[in-house]
């Protein structure tokens, strides 16, 4: 019999990469068959699918609710409009280059950084706006990368705040996981560790008490764990976010707008209302970025406010989150709740023109 830990590890050794493996629980198109198989050649991410993740889907399916597979399925199978580029995307589509300290630390708002951990994923979503980066398989951060940047947060006492991701960080094991908490809690005491995760929906095996243990070592600690869908929230997802909360373990969500899997406001009520059940707090509703391929994704700006307007009638204050966009070229997060009577937007039949505190100006299309 497997232990916990063997579990979780056996469902990452066998995850479902090729189009012949996914034939056995779904149909898939010749295709989506052909760009399982030519990711690197078509400089997309590779197809990763757990086998819960699969048989969850599968479920779905075969007891008829037909929209929700589909809303799992464009989410991880590939599309041939991955391949198709529009001129505003880019390969670093917030401008992370703008403020990367050093390899593996971004530090955009003063009381923040960014640590990107790992560049593997328990699952590829098909709308990342890292998606060059989990491509580099360069693997887990490096211990003197670690190093210069516990360094950095010593000597930079405003920082607050570090967010871990990558890559998700839940997917590598309780060993690494522990040495690099311990060296951020070693140069920081005080400092608020944020780990961002989809292994709440993709891989809630993963939640063993052990690990859980170390998550509450490490306080204070949150987890943001990404979902988009109600459908996500498998029995399984439900019991390892409720097992987060018992270990003593905050959750915030994050959900990123995207056509044709969640862009309607009853999906989205739906999805919060529920998270907020199971003492989630929602944190952020994304507008999705200007990530290469990724334009099938994206709902067009406009309708999304009026989406969003619709949210704010049918949630509370507790279930509603902040609605965002993270403008291009570094401009960073810009709060799009009062976009039409703020004077800090101006339309064209094109595109929105940001303005930031400073002055500076950001585009981003209309449609």
């Amino acid at each position: 019999m497997l232990n916990v830990d063997q579990i979780w590890q056996t469902q990452l050794q066998n995850r479902f990469s090729s189009g012949e493996s996914l034939e056995s629980f779904f149909k898939i198109t010749v295709e989506e068959k052909n760009l399982c198989s030519n990711f690197e050649s078509l400089q997309i991410p590779r197809c990763l699918i757990t086998p819960f993740f699969a048989m969850h889907m599968k479920a779905l399916r075969d007891t008829g609710r037909f929209s929700d597979f589909e809303a799992l399925r464009k989410q991880v199978i590939p599309s041939v409009k991955e391949t198709e580029f529009s001129e505003n995307e880019t390969e670093d589509p917030l401008g992370a280059r703008f403020h990367q300290k050093m390899p593996r630390l971004i530090h955009q708002y003063n009381n923040r950084v960014l640590i990107l951990a790992t560049d593997r994923c328990i699952s590829h979503c098909r709308h990342c706006f890292r998606r060059n980066f989990v491509q580099n398989n360069s693997g887990f951060i490096h211990s003197n990368s670690l190093f210069n940047i516990c360094s950095y947060l010593k000597s930079n006492p405003q920082v607050e705040e570090v967010l871990v991701s990558g890559g998700d960080i839940l997917l590598e094991n309780d060993e690494k996981l522990t040495w690099l908490l311990e060296q951020i809690r070693g140069a920081r005491p005080d400092i608020l560790i944020r780990l961002c995760t989809r292994a709440h929906v993709f891989l809630p095996q993963r939640f063993t008490g052990n690990m859980l243990a170390i998550l509450k070592k490490f306080r204070p600690l949150w987890v943001i764990s990404h979902i988009n869908h109600p459908a996500e929230l498998s029995t399984e997802a439900k019991k390892a976010i409720l097992a987060t909360i018992d270990g003593g373990i905050p959750i915030q969500s994050q959900t990123v707008l995207l056509k044709g899997v969640n862009d309607k406001a009853e999906i989205l009520t739906d999805l919060f209302n529920t998270l907020v059940k199971l003492s989630v707090k929602p944190g952020y509703l994304f507008q999705a970025d200007l990530a290469l391929g990724t334009k099938h994704f994206r709902v067009p700006l406009k309708k999304a406010l009026f989406l969003f307007k619709d949210l704010q009638q049918m949630l509370s204050g507790l279930s509603l989150p902040r609605f965002a966009v993270d403008l291009p070229n570094g401009g960073g997060k810009f709060n799009l709740e009062q976009l039409i009577q703020t004077k800090k937007v101006k339309k064209t039949s094109d595109e929105f023109i940001f303005y930031t505190r400073d002055g500076d100006e950001y585009i981003y299309p209309a449609d």
